[in-house]
């Protein structure tokens, strides 16, 4: 099946949304440079004071720079980090502005947590790991690599690259491990290890890292890598996973040809006008949604396209109307999926005539024999033939119809039962009724 689409997301040209992306980020480059001409001024008195929170810098002399060109490439290398650092809230929110509207429910959740995470913590373990933690490192370096005897210089462009490496080392690592830990959350991620939503998280962590690490630790680069995979995945699967919300969700069964098929019931009320089918009729892998009014809710169809894109739906069966009162945008999002529709057209009227309660939910067993195989006629005959032959005391007539609802003022009288979208009335159900000391009508 194809990826799923936005209901009521406009359908704009790749230039469109190319242009836009441009201009926001024309927008956030303007910004940088000018935040990069006021921290140019400031970095030579930010780089003294951070060299002189080193144990190095205790004596006199002990740092050196050996490449003036290094230094100075060191030096505006701050410059442009400190202007992306400062610009980043301006970058997050031109970022979820672009992409909102072509997000499903859960995944602009996920996008607003992480772009909020990301900045408020990312932020601190940066701050916290530059005054701390990697003064700390050089100390605890230097006491173990003394020799007695020896003078030590330390190369200033060296340590900031150090601790560069090690920054963008322990970032990514948490923005990862936050993505997989609200993939989980948000039920974007499944327990699959080649879940293809965490793959591209994975290559995404890759891609960043390689950038980022200099030429000089390019050696430690594969260890690195190994250990932020497993380290991310670690922590991320000890964290809960996101319940499955209303219903059950779909599982695969095989079709004629030997073919998984993923089939979701959608339990639509009609705002309160049809009546909620009880989820024991159904087959077991059959997928249910509860809705109340999809074609009028737009977070409804928003989360029957979440659902068919996560259980990857091939098919869904509507419970109220035949499915041609949705929107147009539902129905073409449902094309872009691959997703056929149908429905069970319960809007026409009752099943059964009036009386006994369980005639009334024979009838509506027979009637959801048609949602658990909707691309096979035949096989939800089969279905139906097998029902006809346990039906209920009480049952005197089975009313017919080659349509979808009953034609104009009629309807099932006590002991009659409906039985519609019936294409072909053959000899097997003719039989079948007969056996069962039922009388048929045509209508």
């Amino acid at each position: 099946m194809g990826e799923s689409s936005v209901p009521n997301d406009l359908s704009e040209p790749v230039g469109v949304h190319l242009a836009e992306a441009s201009i926001r980020l024309q927008r956030v480059i303007l910004g940088i440079l000018l935040l990069a001409i006021g921290w140019a001024f400031l970095i030579d008195e930010m780089f003294s004071l951070w060299l002189a929170s080193l144990p190095l810098a205790e004596g006199e002399g002990t740092l050196s720079i050996y490449s003036p060109y290094a230094w100075l490439d060191t030096r505006w290398t701050a410059v442009g980090l400190l202007s992306l650092w400062s610009v980043l809230p301006w970058l997050a929110w031109e970022a979820w502005r672009f992409a909102r509207p072509g997000l499903l429910p859960r995944e602009r959740a996920w996008l607003s947590s992480m772009l909020a995470g990301g900045l408020l913590f990312g932020s601190t373990i940066l701050i916290t790991g530059w005054l701390w933690g990697v003064p700390a490192l050089v100390g605890w370096a230097q006491k173990s690599s003394l020799v007695e005897g020896v003078g030590a210089q330390y190369d200033v462009v060296a340590i900031f690259q150090m601790a560069l490496a090690a920054s963008w080392f322990v970032l990514i690592a948490f923005m990862l491990t936050l993505a997989l830990v609200l993939g989980r959350a948000f039920a974007l991620i499944g327990d699959d290890p080649f879940d293809p939503f965490r793959l591209r998280l994975h290559f995404v962590a890759a891609f960043f890292l390689y950038v980022v690490t200099p030429p000089a630790f390019q050696g430690i680069f594969l260890p690195a890598l190994i250990t932020l995979a497993l380290g991310a995945e670690w922590f991320a699967d000890r964290t809960p996973a996101a319940h499955r919300p209303r219903g059950r969700a779909a599982s695969p069964v095989l079709d004629g040809a030997g073919s998984e098929r993923r089939i979701l019931f959608v339990d639509c009320s009609c705002q309160g006008v049809c009546h909620r089918v009880d989820e024991n009729s159904l087959a077991g892998n059959i997928g249910v949604l509860r809705l109340n009014a999809l074609c009028l809710e737009i977070e409804e169809q928003e989360t029957l396209a979440d659902r068919i894109q996560r259980e990857r739906v091939d098919s869904i069966v509507i419970g109220g109307c035949d499915g041609s009162p949705l929107p147009y945008s539902v129905k073409q999002s449902l094309n872009v999926a691959e997703c056929e529709l149908t429905g069970l057209n319960r809007l026409s009227g009752p099943l059964a005539g009036p009386g006994s309660g369980v005639l009334q939910e024979w009838a509506d067993r027979l009637d959801l024999a048609r949602a658990s195989r909707p691309w096979s006629k035949d096989a939800a005959r089969r279905a139906q033939l097998k029902l006809l032959g346990e039906a209920p005391h009480g049952l005197s007539a089975l009313l017919v119809t080659e349509a979808d609802s009953l034609p104009w003022g009629t309807r099932p009288q006590r002991g009659e039962v409906l039985l519609t979208g019936s294409n072909q009335i053959d000899d097997s159900l003719i039989s079948t009724v007969e056996a069962a000391g039922i009388r048929l009508r045509v209508l």
